[in-house]
């Protein structure tokens, strides 16, 4: 049995609170006019490879990123048809948007994954990038609204959070989002 002392840990700091969002513009632009939050960086049309509760789908975001300190700060606005099974189906169709996951960096996904199954918690969706990094969302058997993303460490997302960290920390609030389609990648 997992006791409350051993469920998610061992897995290093969190980098990352993500929230699903109703609309990418909107939210951004809340974010940084009642939190300061910018600048943004916003990745659009993400279409990812995953498997869904064992079910292979096509994940379609728009991918919003900024930072508090070092803490990235993720908006998540799911393009998928609300009628299809993703990780963000269930809280679109109860109308209801706010903190998703969190998320790991992680050095070995496969090992965190089955030390994160060991403790209690399932793989709930694979993701794939075009370039073959994968990302893993970890849902609680116990807790189903309690989730967790671990990421699998590669240079350039390292670098990407170092380059976000320091453009918050310098940022005069001027050009507060930078849009990057992700086909363009």
């Amino acid at each position: 049995m997992t006791t409350p002392t051993q469920a998610g840990k061992g897995f290093g700091r969190i980098v990352h609170i993500a929230y699903l969002v109703e609309d990418m513009d909107t939210a951004m632009a809340e974010w940084t006019r009642q939190a300061g939050v910018g600048p943004w960086l916003c990745f659009r049309n993400i279409d990812m490879a995953a498997t869904y509760e064992g079910k292979p789908i096509r994940l379609k975001i728009h991918e919003g990123l900024s930072y508090i300190g070092d803490m990235q700060i993720q908006l998540v606005q799911s393009l998928n048809d609300p009628a299809e099974d993703t990780p963000y189906a269930a809280m679109r169709r109860a109308g209801r948007f706010g903190m998703h996951h969190v998320a790991y960096i992680s050095g070995d996904i496969d090992a965190d994954i089955a030390r994160a199954e060991a403790q209690g918690w399932e793989p709930a969706c694979r993701m794939q990038s075009a370039d073959g990094h994968r990302y893993t969302y970890c849902r609680s058997k116990t807790m189903p609204e309690v989730w967790f993303e671990f990421l699998e460490e590669f240079p350039a997302l390292t670098q990407m959070y170092r380059d976000g960290i320091a453009a918050s920390a310098a940022w005069d609030g001027s050009n507060p989002v930078t849009d990057i389609d992700y086909a363009t990648l």
